[in-house]
């Protein structure tokens, strides 16, 4: 958890699959305008600046996570297939270079995520019927993610999730009822940034 210690109420009615988010910075002004240029506009300077904030705000976190679990698995939110052809890379995995360091020595080999909406790599018109995913209010972000991922092979006990913006939750849950159905006893996730809880009703 970030921005605070508390469960929000949605959370403790409906709980979700992986036990607890650290999200250090609020997804808004500045810093939604850098995931703007940086997506959309393909823009490099943002990217590098994003970098540089994923590397400075979740590698402590992520050098901790290692230190206490040496044998789980740290897992990226794999990326939109038509999103990826679209972009010509893998955004989150750009992002996420600067922490390699930080999540070195998980068993990449392990296990292979894989998104039951983009059967065999599916072709580009049937990835671009999909809408996007930030056009989506919270109903449904989570319908559209419910049962999205299936993991190939077998997981250890801890898995840690890295994505880049949390909004309602819905992409994280569905990956860790994944990792869940795949042998991980407890998931947990971190994000650089998460919508303030004020707006996660109508993103």
């Amino acid at each position: 958890m970030a921005l605070s210690q508390q469960v929000c109420a949605r959370c403790l009615s409906s709980p979700p699959a992986f036990a607890r988010c650290f999200a250090p910075l609020r997804y808004e002004g500045l810093l939604a305008g850098l995931f703007q240029r940086y997506k959309d506009q393909h823009q490099r300077r943002a990217g590098r600046l994003l970098r540089q904030l994923m590397q400075r705000e979740l590698a402590h976190f992520c050098r901790e996570w290692r230190q206490t679990h040496p044998h789980g698995a740290v897992l990226l939110v794999p990326a939109d297939a038509y999103r990826r052809r679209q972009r010509g890379h893998d955004a989150l995995a750009e992002l996420c270079r600067g922490l390699s360091p930080a999540i070195a020595g998980h068993p990449r080999d392990m296990a292979r995520v894989r998104d039951r909406r983009m059967p065999h790599e599916a072709s580009a018109a049937v990835a671009r019927a999909a809408p996007d995913q930030r056009l989506r209010d919270r109903r449904g972000r989570l319908k559209a993610q419910r049962g999205r991922y299936d993991i190939d092979g077998l997981l250890p006990e801890h898995v840690l999730l890295i994505d880049d913006v949390m909004t309602s939750s819905a992409t994280l849950d569905s990956l860790a009822q994944a990792c869940l159905r795949a042998g991980a006893r407890e998931v947990d996730a971190c994000v650089l940034a998460r919508t303030p809880l004020a707006l996660r009703g109508t993103l």
